[in-house]
């Protein structure tokens, strides 16, 4: 009898334990597969605006997911036919990553995360006919009546699924969860991304001096006008202000010199109290920059751009907050996945 039970534990599946993930991925509306938790939000909003839904909660950093392959899309059309109408349309995480390409060229769409990373797309579901043409059309629903994927217009109201990737499992910081919990008001928008939180408030607008000092909400952190650097900045800042439906939001930007009449160089990263750091990263809006015009705005276009904007004039501001801890050499926070 020892050794026939010796034999049955032998042969029987090793049982894997659930994962924290696995664990928190359980009601109707949301679905585990391969390693990433899938959840339905129910509530018609901007593509851009979506986004900010699947910010950093179950303990892992969220996108709109991504249809990468068969399985993911079977399983983002169970959710929808279960907990919503199977009518329903919902966003992804596509969009162009080059757009100087062609619309049409299916190569030229790529999963998004929402600190403006990418992954290349391969074998999407397009309906015929798709993408467009229309340069407008630069964001992605799946449809799960059609299960085909079909392009439309940022500003369109539809449902989203965020997916929550085992691989993106961070720590809940004490900074997150002030961002998260941060609200003034019905129109203050927020997004933690990369140990960085971003604000920005409707209906609170500024000249450049008075917003460059007016970045201290959180006590105990740093705060600034937000510093972009890089086109993935650009696309987390854009993200932001055109969830909160504004035309322009400031930035920590500016011609220092204030008799200069060449628009194109001399302009600065600013900080209330630090030496201020040359600006590289320039992708002006056409026409711009405007000479006399001494600060920057991040602007409605695409790509996603910059245009100048009279310092004397209010307009609402994007506030960046980071660690406690300086750089000696920089005076700027510390940034996990930037610079230190």
């Amino acid at each position: 009898m020892l050794f026939s039970l010796a034999i049955l534990l032998f042969i029987s599946p090793t049982v894997a334990a659930l994962t924290d993930l696995q664990t928190k991925c359980t009601g109707p509306d949301r679905r585990y597969n391969g390693t990433s938790c899938y959840v339905m939000v129910k509530n018609a909003r901007r593509q851009n605006f979506a986004k900010l839904s699947c910010n950093h909660y179950l303990g892992y950093s969220g996108h709109l997911f991504h249809i990468k392959n068969a399985a993911a899309q079977a399983t983002a059309k169970e959710l929808i036919s279960n907990y919503s109408s199977a009518d329903d349309k919902v966003y992804t995480g596509l969009e162009p990553i080059n757009s100087s390409a062609p619309f049409t060229d299916q190569n030229n769409w790529g999963h998004y995360y929402r600190d403006g990373t990418f992954v290349s797309a391969t074998n999407l579901p397009w309906a015929p006919s798709q993408p467009t043409t229309n340069t407008a059309y630069n964001r992605v629903y799946y449809q799960p009546s059609s299960d085909k994927i079909y392009t439309l217009a940022e500003t369109t109201t539809y449902f989203c699924i965020c997916e929550f990737e085992e691989a993106l499992k961070q720590p809940v910081t004490d900074l997150e969860q002030k961002c998260s919990n941060f609200k003034t008001g019905p129109n203050t928008f927020t997004s933690f991304v990369n140990d960085v939180c971003y604000v920005i408030q409707i209906g609170v607008t500024k000249n450049y001096n008075d917003a460059k000092v007016s970045c201290n909400a959180f006590s105990g952190y740093y705060g600034r006008l937000a510093h972009i650097r890089t086109m993935s900045d650009l696309w987390i800042a854009d993200t932001i202000r055109s969830a909160a439906r504004v035309p322009y939001a400031r930035l920590g930007m500016e011609q220092t010199d204030l008799s200069s009449t060449n628009a194109s160089i001399g302009w600065y990263l600013t900080t209330p109290t630090n030496q201020s750091m040359p600006a590289t990263f320039l992708p002006w809006a056409a026409s711009n920059p405007v000479v006399a015009k001494r600060s920057i705005a991040v602007t409605t276009g695409y790509p996603k751009i910059f245009a100048t904007v009279d310092s004397a004039t209010a307009y609402p501001s994007i506030c960046q907050y980071g660690r406690t801890t300086l750089s000696a050499t920089t005076g700027e926070p510390g940034k996990s996945r930037s610079y230190l």
